[in-house]
């Protein structure tokens, strides 16, 4: 099944599920970022990847030039376990990674702001085998040009919904990274970029393999 048809189940959820108010407050919300030009610093394809050294749940370092001296990089920022958006994309990276990784012998990596005990709780509960690092201020995303900061409006509501941002990313800045998904060549330089503001949407492994069968 494509990404889009998952996610888009999510979302027909979301319209059955939470109140009138809420999807009000959570539309208009996304409606004004879209808006906001918010990934117009975003690194695209073409650009230089910004290196970058964090740990993995398991404590492993990951240095992403390092990683690039064996094999390409699929780089993946996502939000948080608390948006279902981004867990069902972690899993259909994780069901298709295979499929890959068969067409091209290439690293995959995960970046969010969480803490790294959360990350870990997300792989246990979801069965998910990927690396996952823990971006810790966002500082990494901010290197990256994905930042923004959580309009006040839509804290309380996540909050209400499971979704206290500095419990789960150990800071009150309510900063959060757009997702967005990148292949990185050996050259260090960009190949291929999947940026959305509209955190409903996320890339497909098809076009990822698409891209890692030109290169």
């Amino acid at each position: 099944m494509k990404i889009i048809e998952e996610l888009k189940s999510i979302q027909q959820d979301m319209f059955t599920q939470l109140p009138a108010e809420v999807l009000n407050v959570m539309g208009n919300s996304l409606s004004e970022m879209l808006t906001q030009n918010l990934d117009c610093h975003a690194i695209k394809s073409g650009d230089t990847a910004p290196d970058f050294s964090l740990v993995a749940t398991n404590n492993q370092k990951i240095e992403l030039y390092k990683l690039l001296e064996t094999k390409p990089v699929i780089l993946s920022f996502f939000r948080g376990s608390w948006c279902p958006f981004c867990v069902k994309e972690l899993e259909h990276f994780n069901k298709n990674l295979k499929l890959i990784l068969d067409n091209q012998d290439v690293h995959f990596i995960a970046i969010s702001p969480q803490k790294p005990d959360i990350n870990a709780q997300l792989i246990q509960e979801h069965n998910i085998n990927l690396t996952i690092l823990s971006d810790t201020g966002n500082q990494i995303a901010k290197q990256y040009g994905l930042v923004f900061t959580l309009p006040e409006n839509v804290r309380n509501l996540y909050k209400n919904l499971g979704a206290n941002l500095p419990d789960f990313n150990g800071d009150d800045s309510y900063q959060l990274p757009i997702p967005a998904t990148y292949i990185i060549g050996q050259d260090k330089k960009v190949i291929f970029s999947y940026i959305n503001v509209n955190y409903m949407e996320r890339a497909d492994t098809s076009e990822l393999i698409k891209v890692l069968k030109k290169d």
